[in-house]
């Protein structure tokens, strides 16, 4: 009998037993200076994960000794870097006008990447002062739901076709020509049992028409397939919900996707019934149509009417009130499986053209992705969306082609290329 009954007591405390947890500290007492400050280390982490089911990661910010904090709200955002790729793991806004802030962020999703020997890289887009930075992460045990989980970007860091960053989007030169990402698509694996896009945004800059980015609220969708899917409403507006209270200034205001002091919340969005398992898919995300016609660009711009501090600012952005529109993006494709993901492929991106430099003094080299076949034609267009230029050529001769545009004034431009194939367009900008 007490054999029994001590067996007894051993299964309950088996089952009641709180899940034991492991915490991985990384980077501590790290110091981030004005000028944009960053910070990268390697870290060791458990080789084996499958004995957890969350992971969660946990930021404590602190003023930089000796100089203080960054007075303002600025971008913060976290990576991972392992086998030669780079994924965003997390993001958050350092608080408006006070000191020391934490926030716990679940990055569960991320386990597989978050195993063995890890590189971090921690930003924060501070200007004046600085913080210190410690972060750790808490394994905790548990029974998984998915044992095996793949994380692709879709879209994210540099892009070399369209020379330009997804994180430092610039919006906002034509209306005409939508500033949209390129669509790509990826083979979703035979046995995938969820899929889902996980979307980082957030918008920023200000003084702009509507008060962009920072301060414009905007709804962007994303497409699978070609149908649209989700309506993605950027905006967040319950910045009073804050474990960092009070703050000063404008930390109250509602804000593109973010607010002062708090941690960045990606969008989630369940794709797998809209997917086919062992088939491609595309995915699209369009972004809102929106011109600023507060900008150096806009050849009509009058600062009362256009821009949104009025006649506190000029046309020119002054890197103070006035400052470029732009989102900051890193949208990724989440497959999760019991069985090993065998058959993820990174995903496809559609034929482009890169020109380059841009922007340059009016001549432009074009470059193409893949060879170009037949006949081909070139025509830009200004920022009205009248034609300005037209050129035919051969395909054959395209790639490397010099596309002069010297007759024409400063401004944006939007290249089309026509080809018996494709239809690629460029935006070029010239300056002199």
């Amino acid at each position: 009998m007490r054999l029994v009954f001590s067996l007894f007591i051993c299964f309950l405390m088996a089952n009641y037993l709180p899940a034991q947890s492991v915490t991985v500290a990384t980077f501590q007492n790290e110091v981030h200076l004005g000028g944009a400050g960053s910070a990268t280390g390697t870290f060791n982490f458990p080789d084996d994960v499958s004995p957890y089911n969350q992971v969660l990661m946990h930021i404590d910010l602190n003023c930089a000794p000796g100089v203080g904090c960054d007075p303002y709200d600025r971008l913060s955002r976290i990576f991972a870097r392992k086998d030669g790729a780079e994924w965003e793991i997390g993001r958050y806004m350092t608080p408006f006008g006070i000191g020391s802030c934490g926030w716990t962020v679940d990055v569960s999703a991320y386990r597989e990447i978050l195993s063995g020997e890890v590189e971090l890289h921690s930003t924060i887009e501070t200007y004046a002062n600085g913080w210190s930075l410690n972060l750790d992460f808490e394994f905790i045990e548990g029974e998984q739901e998915f044992q095996y989980i793949s994380v692709s970007n879709l879209w994210h860091g540099w892009d070399d076709a369209l020379q330009h960053s997804y994180g430092n989007f610039k919006i906002g030169d034509t209306l005409w020509f939508k500033d949209d990402l390129p669509m790509r698509q990826a083979l979703i694996p035979s046995n995938a049992e969820k899929v889902m896009i996980r979307v980082y945004n957030t918008g920023h800059g200000q003084g702009n028409t509507d008060n962009a980015a920072e301060f414009y609220e905007v709804t962007h969708t994303l497409k699978v397939n070609g149908t649209e899917a989700f309506q993605h409403h950027l905006w967040k507006d319950d910045c009073d919900q804050n474990p960092c209270s009070p703050q000063n200034g404008t930390w109250l205001y509602g804000r593109a996707g973010w607010c002062p002091g708090q941690d960045v919340k990606p969008a989630d969005f369940d794709v797998a019934s809209l997917v086919s398992s062992g088939e491609m898919a595309s995915f699209d995300y369009v972004l809102q149509p929106y011109l600023n016609r507060c900008s150096p660009l806009y050849p009509d711009c009058n600062p009362a009417s256009d821009c949104a501090f009025g006649n506190q600012v000029s046309c020119n952005f002054d890197g103070n009130l006035h400052t470029e529109p732009r989102y900051v993006m890193s949208i990724q494709l989440i497959v999760m499986s019991n069985t090993p993901l065998t058959a993820v492929e990174e995903p496809q991106v559609e034929p482009k053209i890169s020109v380059s430099p841009n922007p340059s003094s009016g001549a432009f080299q074009l470059n193409f992705s893949r060879p170009v076949l037949g006949e081909a034609a070139l025509m830009v267009y200004n920022i009205s969306g009248k034609r300005v230029h037209t050129e035919q050529t051969q395909g054959a001769f395209l790639d490397s082609h010099i596309l002069n545009l010297r007759h024409l004034p400063e401004g944006a431009y939007i290249l089309e290329v026509v080809t018996e194939s494709d239809k690629l367009q460029q935006k070029l900008l010239i300056r002199r």
